[in-house]
């Protein structure tokens, strides 16, 4: 059966061989890419911040118990405050004897704005000084006397109550900056930060004494409701209740006072405002008159003029007596066209009678020439009577017309002088209307100030009426008793307080220093954020594991340990990291020192040994070379004795203690690393190596940044191995080694992350990582030598 990492002779390489490698030489024209796309993924899972708790556990539990002592300290040294309450009822102002309509309460349209606005005057700078006084709270008002105290406010002493200029205490650290800002000599306008406008002993003692009492009352609203909490805190039990008593019996009488006060003003605004509107009215009135003696302009009432009115009359005695003339005229005209048929005629008596004889006569003519001939005299007398009867009613109807015609032609005369006297009218009239126009401004001058004197006066009365019989709305519900145990301080909150503040500054310390430390701390990010491919992950161990010895050499004295196995799962990904298999040729390297590339290349070329493969171990990195003292052996000739041409490949070359492994070291540091290794004598060993029958070389090559002799190794061994050391490196550092690796042509196969957390490699205990075996003096003991002197994992004889 053919070793792990030897494939057998034509054989496929594995499929994931072909990708790994595939995606790493993709990455070479896509990192840049890949760079600016995970640069802006910042979210945090709750995974992250389990792990960030769980990393940083000791410092978050020390915050939170340095907090809470501080708040339980705090508590037990202040001292206790005392809260007494008294709670009002507030009701809608009542409804008054005698209502207006115009008198219409500003509070009753809205609850919440007449409660808020009675909030606030519980918490007025007036009602504060009204009970200071009353309590007689204010030391500087009370001669020889200090019995009561504010809220909060200490007793002035003698000494302060002396001194000639009044100042404000100033403390905190703003102060600190300002005294020290003073004392180096710079009075401007930092000199007046924190130092009062007016210096008043008095006046500021004053202030003061309201100010801490304001601060120690409290107004609290009881919800859905129309009652309201106040709570006065004070260090003196019996105090806090009588002040808070005080300030209920104070608020009721001042609501009342304001009432009274209120219609004391409108009362008198009202009077002064009736006396100015009065005068304005006499005023109009005598301007008013004046001006229709000076332009002759006679008014019947308010609104009509002698003028306008004649205009009216002749314009309505002008359609009449037109209507007149129309009525003549037609009358006259019909009588003309027929006056036989015309009313008048036929109405006419004398006509009638004229008509009726002309018949008789005519009749009896009739009669008569049937037995007279015309010529016969009677005949003759009867026809000339007929004849002056025509006659006659010919007359009588002329003498109707005439008379119709003389009614159409006194009608038309009438009409005639009726509309020229309109005519002057009109004219009289247009010229009273431009006098008018001052008139009409002055008249609306008086209606305003008439209708104002009026409106006042109505108003004065009502204010008469219903000033003084309003009732009072605020009630007192519970007056405010004693309380028998301070609010304040209150251990439980504060420790509390403390716990919380605590764990929000360790918090806000921890993820400050997450953010800032842009390091690689976790096996996805190796993936995510370079974009290679991870090979192995090499576990953190503790230092009183180590004991001082070299951590590789812990693959052979305990081959079953977390850390071997890290070591031998990197050597089976090697296997897989080339379409050949495991590469022939290694070179491990890193961005920085300190990051375990020696420690890497030389527990890989252990591994690699127990396969039963002949190993050489190259020290490339000549300038801080370290596998000469892990592996116990001289460095005084080595790989730059033989670069520079001093010594034969053979004699360089180190058996170890370690069975198939060899040593090639550093030797002496040269002065030019980089020229040594760009010549072609590197090479040249290599292959005599391979044919000296070492299978396998490794090479621990310097680190990237700051020299180039990695890319110069690197391009001569190819198969590179990238060391990555958990949470120490940062991520700007690996992506400037790496794109100097690009630039330089070189692709590493992958990366090792090491000094990795229990929470990365756990995956490798998966039977349970047995413990290590020490001596009787705790060092690390092999496992043959455990078996042959008896020692077990716990240090006591089998």
């Amino acid at each position: 059966m053919s070793p792990p990492d030897r494939l057998p002779a034509g054989r496929a390489a594995p499929v994931s061989a072909l990708q790994l490698r595939q995606q790493s030489y993709q990455l070479q024209t896509g990192l840049a890419h890949s760079e600016a796309a995970d640069e802006t993924d910042d979210s945090v899972s709750v995974r992250d911040v389990l792990h960030i708790v769980g990393k940083y556990k000791w410092l978050l539990l020390g915050a939170m118990s340095l907090c809470t002592a501080a708040a339980l300290m705090n508590g037990l040294t202040t001292t206790p405050v005392y809260q007494a309450t008294v709670l009002l009822q507030i009701d809608r102002s009542s409804a008054r004897i005698v209502p207006f309509n115009k008198d219409v309460d500003p509070y009753q349209e809205d609850d919440a704005l007449m409660l808020q606005t009675n909030n606030e005057l519980l918490r007025s700078r007036t009602l504060a000084e009204r009970v200071i006084d009353d309590l007689q709270l204010d030391p500087a008002r009370v001669q020889g006397s200090s019995a009561g105290v504010a809220p909060g406010a200490p007793v002035a002493s003698p000494a302060s109550a002396n001194s000639s200029e009044a100042t404000v205490p100033q403390t905190g650290w703003l102060n600190s900056v300002i005294a020290g800002y003073r004392r180096v000599g710079k009075p401007s306008v930092i000199d007046r930060v924190g130092k009062p406008s007016v210096i008043d002993r008095e006046y500021l003692g004053r202030e003061g004494v309201v100010a801490r009492f304001m601060g120690a009352v409290g107004v609290e609203p009881v919800r859905n409701s129309r009652l309201v909490k106040v709570n006065v805190a004070n260090a003196n039990a019996g105090q806090a209740a009588r002040i808070a008593n005080a300030i209920a019996k104070a608020f009721i009488a001042l609501s009342m006072e304001r009432r009274s006060q209120s219609s004391l003003y409108a009362k008198t605004f009202l009077e002064d405002q009736l006396k100015a509107t009065k005068a304005r009215l006499e005023e109009s009135e005598r301007t008013l008159n004046t001006y229709a003696k000076n332009n002759s302009i006679l008014t019947l009432d308010e609104k009509t003029s002698v003028i306008s009115q004649t205009y009216t009359d002749y314009s309505s005695a002008l359609g009449r007596v037109e209507q007149d003339r129309l009525k003549a005229e037609a009358q006259y005209n019909a009588v003309a066209a027929n006056p036989d048929s015309a009313p008048q005629v036929l109405e006419s008596k004398t006509v009638q009678a004229y008509k009726e004889q002309k018949a008789k006569i005519e009749g009896e003519y009739l009669s008569n020439l049937a037995v007279y001939k015309p010529e016969f005299p009677k005949m003759v007398q009867l026809k000339a009577q007929v004849t002056e009867l025509e006659a006659r009613i010919k007359k009588e109807v002329a003498s109707v017309l005439a008379s119709m015609k003389g009614q159409f032609e006194a009608a038309k005369r009438q009409e005639d002088q009726v509309r020229a006297r309109l005519q002057e009218t009109r004219r009289e009239v247009l010229v009273t209307q431009d006098k008018s126009v001052d008139l009409n401004l002055f008249k609306r001058e008086l209606d305003t100030n008439r209708q104002i004197y009026d409106g006042l006066l109505q108003r004065l009365k009502e204010v008469g009426i219903t000033s003084g019989v309003t009732s009072n709305n605020i009630s007192v519900v519970d007056e405010a008793n004693t309380p028998l145990f301070p609010i304040s301080p209150n251990l439980l909150k504060n420790a509390g307080i403390g716990l919380l503040a605590g764990l929000l500054l360790g918090m806000g310390f921890v993820f400050m220093r997450e953010q800032l430390d842009d390091s690689i701390k976790s096996a996805d990010e190796i993936e995510a954020k370079l974009g290679l491919p991870l090979l192995g992950i090499v576990p953190l161990m503790k230092k009183k594991l180590v004991q001082g010895r070299t951590l590789a050499l812990l693959t052979v004295e305990d081959p079953r340990g977390t850390f071997a196995e890290a070591y031998r799962s990197m050597r089976t990904a090697l296997q897989f990291s080339t379409a050949e298999g495991s590469p022939r040729r290694l070179m491990v390297t890193s961005s920085q020192q300190a990051e375990g590339k020696s420690t890497t290349a030389l527990a890989l070329a252990i591994n690699l040994a127990q396969l039963g493969q002949r190993v050489l171990l190259i020290d490339a990195d000549m300038r801080n070379p370290s596998l000469h003292k892990a592996l116990e052996r001289a460095n005084d000739s080595g790989l730059s004795s033989y670069l520079s041409g001093d010594a034969q490949r053979e004699a360089l070359i180190q058996k170890t203690n370690i069975p198939n492994l060899a040593l090639l070291t550093s030797g002496p540091h040269p002065p030019s690393p980089v020229d040594l290794l760009m010549g072609p004598r590197l090479l040249e060993l290599m292959d005599r190596a391979e044919a000296m029958g070492f299978e396998k070389i490794v090479i621990d090559a310097p680190p990237v940044l700051g020299i180039a002799d990695a890319i110069v190794l690197g391009n001569q061994v190819q198969n590179l191995l990238f060391v990555v050391k958990a949470g120490s490196t940062r991520l700007s550092s690996i992506r400037d080694a790496l794109r100097r690796l690009r630039l330089g042509g070189l692709m590493p196969l992958g990366v090792v992350l090491t000094s990795a957390g229990a929470e990365l490699s756990q995956y490798y205990g998966y039977y349970g990582a047995p413990e290590v075996p020490k001596g009787a003096d705790n060092r690390l003991v092999s496992p043959a030598a455990a078996a042959a002197t008896g020692v077990t994992g716990a240090g006591n004889p089998a």
